[in-house]
């Protein structure tokens, strides 16, 4: 049959179907990650001369230093407690 999930063809169809959506889940996450900075930068301006340049600095020092907390979640989760069983999974999600 057409839709059998041990057709090569249909293991192939559904993979990509996956791989489009986390790559759709992680261009909206950029994309809202991006125009929460750009709103808050455009905020921080509007202020003007009473917000002085801590209100157009901060909300990129917020990005940054949530890259910065994203690349030592990545590391821990890699390096310092790395998932080797199933039952290590729930472990390593609390840490992060």
């Amino acid at each position: 049959p057409e839709d059998d999930p041990r057709t090569p063809a249909t293991i192939a169809d559904n993979v990509g179907d996956n791989v489009g959506d986390v790559a759709g889940m992680g261009s909206d996450l950029f994309g809202s990650f991006a125009e929460a900075t750009c709103a808050a930068l455009v905020l921080g301006s509007s202020i003007g001369m009473s917000g002085g340049w801590d209100a157009m600095v901060f909300p990129v020092a917020v990005s940054a230093v949530g890259i910065f907390v994203c690349l030592l979640c990545s590391f821990i989760a890699t390096d310092i407690k790395p998932v080797k069983s199933e039952a290590d999974v729930e472990k390593a999600l609390k840490i992060q």
